[in-house]
Formats: structure tokens, C-alpha cells, sequence
């Protein structure tokens, strides 16, 4: 519950805040991403292997999504100027010092972070307890572990991301659906190349996890004393 509330606190009293003020939204975003993480993890675990594998396995695999999602729209010409509320928020912005250019890929830091912190918590608890049952097992075998833990954890995972995305826009997805609109079509359209940027980009940023959070839980466990 502390770990919520913080998150709650970080979002409404320091990310809208400080966009609204004309920060630049991508190191913002990385900036609350950082905080969230690491004082969630403490909050929940505190100080420990455990703690800090998944907290760095978090921001990386969030990092990865927001990445991809930044050279995907590059790629694609599709920036926070193509999203639905972006006129809205120009009419804002030409009233104050909030900035347009980056919010897309802000937000797909943001909305990834759930989902990978999960992940990342989930193979670091893992690899942890393993460690602590037989303290045997070398930093190979707990990787190992670890990935196939991560495997399953991994699928259903990004089909919850996927299927998040979509219930958000279900109602465009069902209008162009009604209209008989051809499928190049539809992934030509601005929505629908967000949606799946911001799908395909958190999928990958939660795969990418697994080996990340394995690979340093693997070796802190053995390095780090709880």
C-alpha cells in the first residue's frame, strides 16, 4: 500500500506537475521512473540483493521500451504531435511552457513500468529463495533458474501490456473495424501506429527483462550479503 501511495504521489504531485511547468518530458519520465522504482523496492523488500537486482533490472527494462518505442516512431514519423489529445495540448502549450515533443515515448516509460517491475520482482524473489534453499548452486545455475522462471513469466506478462493497450482504445479499434477500413490502412493511421508502437516496444522492454534481472540477481546473490 506505501508502495502505491508513493506512486500515486510521484504521478500526481511531481510528473504532471513538472510537464506542465515545460520539462522536458523524456528525462521527467526517466526521472520518476527512478524514484518509483528504487523507493518501491525498498518499501517492499528493503535493502537487499533482491532489492537491488530488481530495481536495476526495472529501470533497464524500461529504458529498453522507452528506446524502442523513440527509434520506432523515428522510423515511422510518429511523435506526441500524432496523438489524439495533441491538439488539444498544443492549445495548452501556447498558453504555457508545456512541451509536446517527447510526451509519446514519456508515456510509454511510464505505462511499461508496472508490468516490468512485476516481471523484475518476480525473478528476483526467485532467484533469491533458490539461493537461500541451497546455497550450493553457482551463479550459472541460478540464471538458468531464473530464465525459465522468466519464460512464462514473460508471455503473460506482455499479453497483459497488449491487451491493456487495446482495451484503451477499443472503441477507435471497433469504429475502424465497422467502417470496413483495409488493414494497411488501419496500421497507417496515426492511433493505431501508436497503439502498436507502444504494444510492441513494452513486449520487448518485458522479454528483455528476464535475462537482465536473472543475469544480476544471479550474481549479486552471491556477491551481496541480505
Amino acid at each position: 500500500m506505501a508502495g502505491l501511495l508513493f506512486t500515486l504521489f510521484c504521478v500526481l504531485f511531481l510528473l504532471l506537475p513538472l510537464l506542465s511547468k515545460g520539462y522536458d518530458s523524456i528525462p521527467t519520465a526517466i526521472f520518476i521512473i527512478i524514484i518509483t522504482t528504487v523507493v518501491c523496492m525498498v518499501l517492499l523488500n528493503g535493502v537487499n540483493s533482491k532489492t537491488i537486482s530488481a530495481s536495476m533490472g526495472t529501470i533497464l527494462g524500461v529504458m529498453i521500451s522507452g528506446l524502442l518505442a523513440y527509434i520506432s516512431g523515428y522510423a515511422v514519423n510518429v511523435t506526441g504531435y500524432n496523438m489524439n489529445e495533441a491538439e488539444s495540448l498544443m492549445l495548452i502549450g501556447s498558453n504555457t511552457n508545456l512541451k509536446i515533443k517527447g510526451l509519446l515515448v514519456a508515456g510509454i516509460f511510464i505505462s511499461s513500468l508496472g508490468a516490468v517491475m512485476d516481471v523484475a520482482m518476480s525473478i528476483a524473489s526467485s532467484v533469491y529463495e533458490l539461493n537461500s534453499v541451497n546455497k550450493n548452486m553457482s551463479s550459472k545455475q541460478l540464471f538458468r533458474s531464473g530464465m525459465n522462471i522468466g519464460k512464462d513469466a514473460m508471455g503473460t506478462m506482455a499479453n497483459t501490456l497488449i491487451l491493456a493497450f487495446t482495451g484503451s482504445s477499443l472503441n477507435l479499434l471497433l469504429l475502424i473495424f465497422s467502417y470496413g477500413i483495409p488493414m494497411m490502412q488501419l496500421f497507417n493511421t496515426d492511433s493505431i501506429a501508436i497503439e502498436i508502437i507502444q504494444s510492441v516496444a513494452g513486449s520487448i522492454g518485458i522479454i528483455l527483462t528476464v535475462p537482465l534481472v536473472a543475469f544480476i540477481s544471479s550474481i549479486f546473490v552471491k556477491k551481496l550479503k541480505k
